[in-house]
């Protein structure tokens, strides 16, 4: 109900209760009808003397005041009920009454027996004599806190975001319009933040949505301590931020304001039981420099900031138009990338992996490439990270898993025999619900033996969540199919799960093996690592190998596998038939 409908009601009901008074009260054996009725009319009437005392309460009046009629008789209004701050503006309405000024209807507070306040919506009707002097006051009232609150919330929510308490998009849009005019006037320089946490995802899918919200309202919290007072810090939606840092005399300020922030997140994060790290990718704009109108600022912030991002986030880029070219080619990159299977532009090339006991080609690992007509061949380095962020891996490593398979299948009937192909898992393929049943649906398809294939994972992948990895991997194992744990030593395995995992081989990352002859940390490592693995009886490849000292000092190490360049590059299909119908490898070639 709007103020004027309100006022309305109160006027018809005031001017009601003024006739039901005036015609009563003529007959005094019909007080207690009187009473009667103003007791059951539903709103708040009150009869007040030419003094402004209190001669007359119904039962909704001490219903919401909590006193009763007699505690109230005889007492100026304004000095028991009204709150102090509006004691005198009720005394200034009342002499205007009495004048003949009637005010249009009005709200102000009660202060209650209890404590509480209530705001009342008022209307008034005097009573006069026959010398037309006011005799009486009848004040009649709508008891309208509950809409005034809603009608608060219903303001705040409209600029304020319910989760984080901060300035939601609408507010942020006025602020950043304001700024942006200011600065245009004075010519003056800002900044703008465009913020994102690094592995929320994770932590949302992972403990869930409550925690989630609870992460996002912790962050939000830490952030207003890292900018000023004159500054705004806004929700932008899921797990973004934005910030308007105004007036500034130097990009510096943006950079110290993007450090604050980055210390800010270094501590934990607490959700109940769960200990939490969780970081900031930051990207900066300038006005002038990098926009002039809020859309171009906006996207260039939002530009640097995935530039944070893919330098592997907890840090802050400044905008430059180069970032623009690459923000470009992503996206037709994502645009090629989601018609590329159709269009037929993967094909997979085959690195040979070499026993180094026999010097045979003990196997294969498949490696995806894309021949795309506009951009040429593009490195899975660029490509791959893309498709796990839009979730095309899962269809592209299906067709990698099916076509790999399928030329397994080939080479052993063309008489290759004992070739193992290995194949990598993405991080999205391991977790999806159907992953066991595809690979035994392709095996059949294919007609590859299960012991014929090697499925490749990184040590991060499985220690992501290590006890259901274990139950995957027991069923992909129990068909006979090889597990390999790739780039081992570049994540944090647990040794007591690393031993049950129903695993057959560690690959030794390549950043160990390239400084393994004049680096002794990584000669160390790389020690320990085909130490540790023969104990727990598991096969060591060592990949990366592209000199003859590395392959030395790894088979001083009995290192059982190796792959690189020293032997062979990625070869086409065509050129890896030619190569594994060559006679063995010379020793040490």
């Amino acid at each position: 109900m709007d103020m004027e409908a309100e006022a309305d009601k109160l006027f018809r009901l005031s001017s009601a209760v003024g006739e039901i008074h005036s015609s009563i009260s003529r007959a005094t054996d019909h007080n207690d009808l009187l009473t009667a009725i103003l007791d059951i009319v539903g709103a708040l009437v009150l009869i007040l003397d030419k003094d402004g005392r209190v001669i007359y309460f119904n039962r909704t009046c001490e219903e919401i005041s909590g006193y009763d009629f007699a505690e109230i008789k005889g007492k100026c209004l304004w000095n028991v009920l009204t709150r102090e701050e509006d004691a005198e503006s009720a005394r200034v309405n009342f002499e205007k009454i009495l004048k003949g000024n009637y005010p249009a209807a009005y709200e102000n507070f009660w202060n209650s027996k209890d404590g509480s306040e209530h705001l009342i919506a008022w209307s008034n009707t005097a009573l006069v004599d026959e010398k037309s002097e006011v005799t009486y006051v009848i004040a009649t009232g709508i008891d309208i806190t509950e809409r005034k609150l809603t009608e608060q919330r219903l303001q705040y929510l409209s600029y304020f975001d319910s989760l984080t308490d901060l300035p939601n998009r609408t507010l942020f849009y006025d602020r950043l319009s304001h700024v942006l005019g200011h600065s245009r006037r004075y010519n003056q320089m800002f900044a703008l933040l465009f913020l994102d946490l690094d592995g929320f995802k994770f932590i949302n899918n992972s403990l869930g949505h409550d925690m989630g919200d609870m992460l996002l309202k912790m962050a939000a919290s830490r952030l207003p301590k890292c900018v000023r007072e004159s500054d705004t810090v806004a929700h932008a939606g899921a797990d973004e931020f934005v910030i308007i840092l105004p007036l500034l005399e130097k990009v510096q300020e943006a950079s110290l304001v993007a450090e604050k922030i980055l210390d800010a997140f270094s501590t934990p994060f607490y959700l109940d039981v769960h200990e939490c790290f969780i970081s900031m990718s930051i990207g900066i704009s300038i006005y002038p420099d990098d926009g002039d109108d809020i859309d171009a600022l906006l996207k260039n912030s939002d530009v640097a900031m995935y530039q944070a991002k893919n330098k592997g986030g907890n840090t802050y880029q400044f905008y430059n138009p180069e970032m623009n070219t690459r923000a470009l080619r992503r996206l037709k990159l994502e645009n090629n990338l989601r018609k590329a299977l159709e269009r037929n532009e993967f094909v997979l090339h085959y690195q040979p992996k070499i026993d180094l006991n026999s010097w045979s080609v003990s196997g294969v690992e498949a490696l995806i490439r894309w021949l795309n007509p506009q951009f040429g061949m593009i490195s899975p380095v660029e490509f791959v990270p893309l498709a796990e962020e839009t979730g095309l891996i899962i269809v592209i490593g299906e067709w990698v898993l099916r076509t790999a398979c399928a030329q397994a299948k080939h080479w052993q009937d063309i008489g290759h025999k004992g070739i193992l192909m290995s194949v990598n898992l993405s991080a999205r393929q391991f977790k999806s619900q159907n992953l066991v049943l595809l690979i035994e649906n392709i095996l059949k398809e294919t007609g590859l033996s299960p012991e014929s294939l090697e499925l490749e994972l990184t040590e991060t992948v499985v220690m992501d969540d290590a006890e259901k990895a274990i139950k995957i991997l027991r069923e992909i194992k129990n068909m006979g199919i090889h597990i390999a744990i790739d780039d081992f030593g570049m994540g944090y395995s647990s040794l007591s799960y690393l031993k049950r995992f129903p695993i057959d081989c560690l690959k030794i990352d390549r950043s160990f093996v390239s400084d393994i002859t004049t680096d002794t940390d990584d000669a160390a490592i790389a020690t320990a690592i085909i130490a540790m693995s023969h104990s727990l009886k598991l096969k060591v490849i060592a990949e990366g190998v592209e000199t003859d000292g590395q392959l030395e000092f790894l088979r001083a190490l009995d290192c059982d596998e190796a792959q690189g360049y020293l032997f062979s590059k990625p070869l086409s299909s065509e050129d890896i038939k030619v190569y594994l119908a060559s006679k063995k490898l010379k020793s040490g070639k």
